[in-house]
């Protein structure tokens, strides 16, 4: 039962990471510079996603190993007791 559990944390996680790779777009910040003495005129383009997608990611992550380390842990064997 922790085998299929682990599957279905680690196959959720995996699913909805790319799930979100798709929809999420980056907001794109321009910062626009002109010399006053040449007239050169340097853009400089930064990306920066939102906040929600790195809590996301965290969580993803968190459940990724979570569902790894029940697909690996081992079944304890129920303990005897000799008489």
């Amino acid at each position: 039962m922790k085998r299929v559990v682990g599957i279905f944390l680690t196959l959720t996680s995996l699913l909805t990471y790319s799930i979100m790779d798709v929809f999420y777009y980056p907001v794109e910040e321009k910062q626009t510079r002109t010399d006053m003495i040449s007239g050169v005129t340097t853009v400089k383009v930064t990306y920066q996603f939102p906040l929600i997608y790195w809590v996301i990611c965290f969580t993803l992550l968190i459940t990724f190993i979570l569902g790894i380390y029940f697909i690996l842990s081992n079944r304890k064997q129920p303990v005897s007791v000799r008489t």
